[in-house]
């Protein structure tokens, strides 16, 4: 599923038109969803999921794409069922993905300045959103907000860090690496696996020394201390993702500092 934030402004259609007003303007109107809400759509999505799970798992048993037939078959669901159950898991991803566009546009705007445009981090951090209705078990009890912002915040930061790198990267060097990964694409899909650096350097008219030198400087390490954005005001190590925080985790240490605060909050002072 596709995230169009510019949907809403062609909708506008207005010349001299805000971009970001408009889509502020346009997502306001959408109705958050009550905790009970949260609960039936994240099953229907969470149901929708692992029938997709079932039909990749048929595909590859079966080395080929199943039918609808026998992918109904395989969940022991009637043709009308299957169709139902999807139907109703877009609508309820649709939904949850929706409501909380507001929670993107909150979390994209404090990272404003650092080498994309608003619109572009509201994009990045609305798939990082649908993300996390993909992976939402409504069964753990916290609150999809609480959850989702790690996924939104891990797709903002990821883009911006990738900006760093590309700037990082000098340009016909860049231009080599598009080249190398055409040449892997093309040959994976000839060969049905992944090109040795000789078959890559082969399919280029290269030599492999120059090849492993283009994988070498696309490795090389920077420093955590790198100035990037326009601003040069946020340095690389504070867009690293923390690998060791799992949105489970983030979610549940949230709920116990909210729960810790209100019972703060209630006691008479001594």
């Amino acid at each position: 599923m596709q995230i169009n934030i510019q949907a809403p402004l062609e909708q506008e259609g207005q010349p001299g038109t805000d971009p970001v007003r408009t889509y502020l303007q346009e997502i306001s109107r959408i109705p958050l969803l009550s905790h009970e809400q949260e609960i039936v759509y994240g099953k229907q999505v969470q149901r929708m999921m692992r029938l997709y799970q079932t039909r990749a798992a048929l595909a590859q048993e079966l080395e080929q794409e199943p039918t609808t037939a026998a992918w109904a078959q395989t969940t022991n669901l009637s043709l009308n069922e299957l169709h139902v159950a999807l139907m109703q898991g877009q609508r309820a991803k649709r939904k949850m993905i929706e409501a909380n566009l507001r929670l993107v546009v909150s979390v994209a705007k404090k990272y404003q300045k650092r080498g994309i445009e608003l619109l572009d981090l509201v994009q990045e951090g609305s798939l990082g959103l649908e993300r996390g209705v993909e992976k939402f078990d409504p069964t753990k009890g916290y609150k999809f907000s609480t959850y989702a912002y790690w996924w939104i915040r891990q797709g903002i930061t990821r883009a911006i860090a990738q900006q760093a790198r590309m700037i990082r990267l000098p340009v016909h060097v860049n231009e080599k690496l598009n080249q190398i990964k055409k040449a892997q694409r093309q040959l994976a899909q000839q060969l049905g696996r992944t090109a040795t650096v000789a078959e890559l350097a082969n399919a280029l008219g290269w030599s492999a020394k120059k090849v492993q030198e283009c994988f070498e400087q696309a490795r090389q390490p920077i420093s955590l201390d790198l100035r990037v954005g326009e601003a040069r005001d946020t340095e690389l190590g504070e867009l690293i993702v923390d690998t060791r925080s799992l949105p489970e985790d983030y979610a549940q240490q949230s709920a116990q500092r909210e729960y810790l605060e209100t019972m703060l909050s209630e006691l008479t002072p001594q």
